[in-house]
Formats: structure tokens, sequence, C-alpha cells
């Protein structure tokens, strides 16, 4: 599975916890992770392993456990890197490849350019499991003469989980691999992006709720587990399917307006002498703003937001000022005014920043916030629905 979305920062973050780079890409594992992971584990170790060769030793189960779902892992991983150096040889920047509770998504940080584009980066993940199954089974034929029975089976295991993760991915429902590929042959057929995913994000609905149905046919078996499993699979198959065509119309609502076209003008703006009381008082209170630039000698030099003042003790306020808390200007804060909004809006979410500085030759001509982008994005959505030549704006 892959993904245009991008995301945020190193180390640790709410989103997940980072680990290293691979070809420049960043490998993050979010939290929900640590739960498949130990299922996972668990079910070989106490399950898989113990039926299929008993009389062995509990640690010995565990630790071919632990092979076995690091590999596993792996796998996943592999998958995800498929699509990610593909993506890079085709010209698209991947910020990020997450681990999470349903598997594993590449953030892409643009959409495909053409079918063609999008076909060879959908493709290639399956393919890549169906590669490492054929690895994994040839040293499953190469232990099959020596007296490693569980060394054996652990390969055995990666075999069958690699075919199933290319299968369960190549079927034809948007966001998964064969969905992409129906949506690369449609958008070729059709010419129209936004009509093929919507039609792959319908047939992934469908999918989703096939697989919903599937899981309560299997509670209702006795198979409680699996059949939640299903069920859960199928709820988050279809939020992001409906997600992935929500995106696609929001990029092509904005992708030909420029930033000057809506940033807000005539910007208030603080001082960074400011105490922290009159910050609140004075602007936060008085204009509802959540963000301000800080300016002096008509320089920006930084933005202050609530968030920087949400730790300042209320005994503090008024010997802590602007200067003290706010965020210092850096090029992640600025944007020009001829860049699309689309462009706008991915640096917002890459940056995890809820507005931008509009500037020129280091002038601020104005600001944008995500949600000014996002209530734009709404009336612009709504008036093209009644008429189709009010939606450009003018200055």
């Amino acid at each position: 599975m892959n993904s245009s979305n991008t995301n945020n920062t190193i180390k640790k973050a709410g989103s997940g916890i980072n680990l290293f780079k691979v070809a420049g890409i960043q490998i993050n594992i979010d939290v929900s992770w640590f739960i498949i992971f130990f299922l996972v584990l668990w079910s070989l170790s106490a399950g898989y392993f113990p039926r299929q060769f008993p009389d062995q030793s509990a640690q010995t189960y565990w630790g071919a456990g632990l092979v076995a779902t690091l590999l596993f892992f792996f796998s996943v991983l592999f998958h995800e890197m498929s699509h990610s150096l593909m993506a890079q040889r085709c010209g698209i920047e991947i910020s990020e490849i997450k681990l999470f509770i349903f598997g594993g998504v590449a953030r892409l940080s643009e959409e495909s350019k053409n079918p063609v584009t999008e076909f060879k980066i959908a493709v290639v993940g399956p393919l890549s499991s169906f590669v490492l199954a054929i690895f994994f089974w040839i040293c499953h034929k190469l232990l099959g003469g020596l007296n490693f029975p569980l060394a054996q089976a652990v390969t055995g295991y990666l075999v069958w989980i690699n075919v199933a993760l290319g299968i369960f991915n190549l079927l034809p429902g948007f966001p998964l691999d064969g969905g992409r590929i129906l949506r690369a042959i449609l958008w070729y057929r059709t010419g129209s992006l936004s009509r093929a995913t919507k039609w792959a994000s319908d047939v992934g609905k469908g999918l989703a709720i096939a697989l919903m149905v599937l899981g309560a046919i299997q509670i209702f078996t006795g198979m409680l587990i699996g059949g939640l499993w299903l069920i859960f699979i199928g709820m988050f198959l279809r939020g992001v399917a409906e997600g992935g065509y929500q995106e696609v119309l929001m990029r092509q609502s904005l992708e030909n307006v420029q930033v000057r076209e809506v940033m807000i003008e005539d910007v208030v703006n603080v001082q960074p002498d400011l105490t922290v009381r009159e910050l609140v008082t004075d602007y936060f209170l008085r204009y509802g703003f959540k963000g301000f630039p800080v300016m002096e000698n008509n320089k920006v030099t930084g933005v202050v937001s609530v968030a920087e003042i949400k730790n300042i003790h209320q005994a503090n306020d008024q010997t802590t000022r602007v200067t003290d808390i706010m965020l210092s200007l850096d090029d992640t804060m600025v944007i020009s005014p001829e860049t699309s909004l689309v462009i706008a809006m991915r640096k917002m979410l890459t940056e995890n920043i809820a507005r931008l500085l509009v500037m020129e030759n280091d002038q601020l001509l104005g600001m944008i916030t995500k949600t000014g982008l996002m209530r734009f994005l709404e009336i612009k959505n709504i008036l093209e629905e009644s008429n189709p030549q009010r939606i450009r704006p003018h200055k």
C-alpha cells in the first residue's frame, strides 16, 4: 500500500518513533505497530510453531517466533521500499515510510504525473513480495536437507506470508496496490485522474464492505479474533478509500490558485517586547487569531502562537515577553506569493505548522493559515457546484 500524504519531524513525535533512514527515506513506526508486532509474535511462538513442531523448549519457540516476526515486518518494509525507490526513480519525493497496525505506508509528496508512472509505482510492490517469496522458498528448500526443522518452518511461513501480502495488495480496491493499478488503467483510458480515482475508490469501498461482512460471518461462526480483524481492516480501507478521493479533489481545486490570491493582507503583527499578559488580552482575545508574526523595525523576526504560551505560568505573564517565547523566523515559515496552494498545503502538512508568512524580498505581504485554506476549499467547492465561473478569485 502507498499514500500521497506527508508528515512530521525526527526522533520521536506524536505520530510515531523514527528509526533510521534508507536512501534518504525516514523509516518510522507508529505506536499501533507494537500491538500487531506482539500479536504476531505471540501467535507464532505460542500457537503455530508448537503445533507444527511439538516437544521443543519454550525458549526455542519464542526465538523462532521472534525471528519470523522480525522477518515478516522486514517483508512489509521491503514491499514499501520498492514503492518508494520506484517513486524516487520517477522523480517523486518520498519523505517517510511508516509501519503501523495495518501494515505499512509510503508517503509520497505528490500524486503521479501520469498513469504510466502510477502503474509502475503500484505494481512494483506486489512484485517485490513475490520476489521475496521465491527467495524464502529457495532458503526453505536448502534447509530441507539439514536438521533444523524450526528454521525450515520459519522460511515456510515467510513464503506463505509474502505470497499472501502480494495477493492481498493486488485486490482491485483503492488504496491497495491493485486499486492503484486499476486507477492507472482507468486514468489512461479516460484521461481524468479524478474520475479514475472516484471509480477505484468506489471499488475499494465495496471491497471494504465485503471484508466487514466476511468478518461478521466469521464472528458468528466462532472465529472472534479473525472476524474482528477483518472488520477493522475493512473499516480502515473504507476510510482511506474515501479520503484518497477527497484528497485528489482538494489537490485539483488548489493547484491552479496562487498563494497571492487568497492570502490574508494587512496582517496584524506584534512587537517582541510585549509581555505575555498584553499578548493574551490585546491580541489573542481581541482578534481571535491563534498566531501572529513578530515584527521589529518593519522586519519579521518570528512567529508567536497560542501553543507557545501554554506552558507559561500565570505568575510569569507580566515578566515573560514575546521575544522569550516566539519561534525565530526560518525558511519553513515562509512562502512566495506565486506559489501554488497545493505546495503551500503540502508544506504546512510536512512541517506540521498551521500558518505561513507570505514574503517577497524580506517584506511581509500577507499570511495564509491551514484553517483558512480549508475554508477556502469548502467555499470554492460549493460555488463550483452552482456556477464554475464564480470560483476564480480576483484582486
